[in-house]
Parts: structure tokens; sequence; C-alpha cells
């Protein structure tokens, strides 16, 4: 490799003889390696590469154990949704209201911010149209809002409100209800007192809990554009998403398959630069787990990690057709933000877990 790229894979790929150099291990965020030849680091706070992913219908694997164990030495505060109970314990309950922050107008200038807010509307609202069978002409009533006085939440609320008495009224009130008590669970570390927040994505159907992962991403992009920079526990962030195969799963219709990538695109285009903030970095880390390459694909991560050979829409072997079995904590590491020799970079790797 040439210059950019020879310098991206210096950044990335480091050595086993520089790892035993380096006096401080700890500022680097190891992923995987492969013995006697070279491990592969995590630069999260470069937005090239700040988005993983990794394919496994494990939701306990170890792997998640040392993302996170090495995003708390890394002083990140970890925002964990997952299909799954949590097993870490949590010392205290949070409770999130959107509307604190929704329903205020975007500052001065801020453009992109505001065309961010209203995808996330917008997409809110295919949302409940898809949950309820509506057609959304019929559904929705038409709004207004002040751009220099409201967010564009508010203009929803309000036409909302001005509708008769109705079934569908009700249906939308209801919904709107539950962006006023989003729950998270709050972990405390006792080393240096950083912060996990724990979601639950949750419901007895695949309709709710497609609902439920909506309203906890949302709270992320509240999270992301309300914190302050001047505080420690808040100026970096690792948003983890775990996604199990009962929610992740071959049946699912093109609307909904649509709905969710569009809800991680979302997630993934925090951790960009935008315009309207150029010279802050987002300082802002994605790792997505999922039992197939759905939602777990490009340009939504710019790392993959292939826990396992086969999913229900991917064969490794398409990929590399001559792949021995994958052994316990192997993986195939794929990345197309590091070039090898011009090609994209495809290796066989063990994953970094705790010992």
């Amino acid at each position: 490799m040439e210059n950019s790229n020879e310098e991206l894979e210096t950044e990335e790929i480091l050595s086993e003889n520089q790892q035993e150099q380096d006096t401080a291990i700890n500022d680097h965020f190891y992923l995987a390696y492969k013995p006697y030849d070279f491990s592969i680091t995590w630069d999260w706070k470069h937005s090239i590469f700040a988005r993983v992913g990794f394919m496994h219908d494990d939701m306990y694997h170890p792997f998640i154990k040392h993302i996170k164990s090495t995003a708390r030495k890394q002083k990140m505060r970890i925002l964990h949704l997952s299909t799954e109970m949590i097993q870490d314990d949590y010392q205290d309950k949070d409770v999130i209201n959107l509307y604190d922050f929704e329903l205020l107008p975007t500052e001065e200038g801020l453009n992109e911010l505001e065309d961010t807010r209203l995808k996330w509307v917008q997409l809110y609202l295919k949302m409940i149209c898809y949950i309820n069978g509506k057609d959304r002409s019929n559904f929705i009533p038409q709004m207004k809002y002040y751009r220099n006085e409201e967010g564009p939440l508010a203009g929803y609320l309000r036409a909302i409100d001005e509708m008769p008495i109705s079934t569908d009224k009700s249906i939308l009130l209801r919904h709107l209800e539950k962006l006023q008590e989003i729950k998270w669970g709050v972990k405390y570390n006792d080393n240096n007192g950083i912060t996990d927040f724990l979601y639950h994505i949750k419901g007895s159907t695949f309709n709710e809990k497609l609902e439920s992962f909506f309203l906890g991403a949302w709270t992320i992009m509240n999270v992301h554009y309300a914190r302050d920079f001047n505080d420690e526990n808040m100026d970096s962030l690792l948003t983890l998403i775990q996604l199990s195969k009962n929610f992740i799963y071959p049946s699912l219709d093109e609307t909904a398959r649509l709905i969710i990538e569009e809800i991680v695109l979302l997630l993934a285009n925090l951790t960009m630069i935008t315009l309207d903030e150029v010279l802050i970095q987002p300082e802002h880390a994605l790792f997505i787990q999922s039992p197939q390459l759905f939602p777990n694909h490009y340009p939504q991560v710019s790392h993959m990690f292939y826990g396992i050979e086969y999913s229900p829409d991917f064969n490794l072997r398409s990929m590399i057709p001559d792949l021995k079995p994958l052994i316990p904590n192997e993986a195939v590491f794929r990345s197309k933000v590091i070039l090898n020799d011009g090609k994209e970079f495809v290796k066989k790797v063990f994953l970094a877990i705790e010992t």
C-alpha cells in the first residue's frame, strides 16, 4: 500500500512486536489479532472507523464483555440496547422524556441538525403507520410548525391534539404518551465513575419490539446532541446494539426491514462529523451485533466481524471459498476502509476476549 492507505494500515494494524513495546497498552482499543502476525485496534475517535459490526447469534459472547470493559477503560459512556435482558446489574433507573428535547427549536444555523430531527420524526410516523396497518394520508394529520419557535415534533402534536375524537386519535395519543417515559437502567463503574445506560428492547410481538427499539434509538440521538462536551463522562459515547434472532429473522417484510435499516443508519450518522459543527469531533462510536448480515452491512458499519459461517442471508464461503471452519472466538474480519494491495482487507482473526 502507498501513501494514505499505508497510513491507515499503520494506524489500524499493529504488529505483535509493537504491542510488546507499547507501554501504554490501555491507550488502545484492541478488537482482534492473528498470532505472531498482527493485531487490530479500533480507532473509534476517527469517524471513518467508528462503526463496527459483529455477525453472531450468541448474545452473551465474550467479545461483547471485552468491548464493554475496554470502552470503560477508554472512559466512554456506554449506551447499551439489547433485545435480551442485559445481565449487568444496575444500581439505578433513569427516565428520559423525549419531549424535553424534541419540542425545543433548533439553534439558528444548524440546518443539518434540523434535517436530522425531521428524519427521526418522519420515520417515527412511518413506523406508527406500519404497526397499526394504516395509510398515512388517512391516519396522520397534516401539520405546520414554527421552525424558529419549536421542533418538528411539536407541529404533529398540535395537529393530533386538534383532531376530533376518534379511534385514530386515541391510537396516536397512546403512542405519543410513550415518548414521555423511556426507562433506562444505570450502572456505575466503581473504578472511575463512568456510567452505563442499559435499555431492554422488549415486547410480546414484533411490532412492540420494533417500537421499543425505535424509542431507545431516538433517545440516543437526544443524548448525543444534548450532551455537554465539557463533561468528561459524556464527551465520548459508545452505542452498543444487540439484536437477537427473535427480532431479526428472515421473514421480515420489506417495510419492517427498511424501518430497522433506517434506524441503524441514523444511529451510524451520529458517528460522523456534521457540516454544522465541522470543528467538533463527534467522539461517538457504534458497535452493532446481529445474527444476520442485515442490518450489519455497509455503509452502516466500517469494519465487520463474521463470527459465524452461515446466516439466513449470508454465506462466508461466498467471500472466502476455501475457508476452514471457524473455531470458538475466531472470526473473519473485513474492512472497506483498510486496504491491502489496493483491495479491501479480509483476514481470519481471533477475537479479543477477556481472559
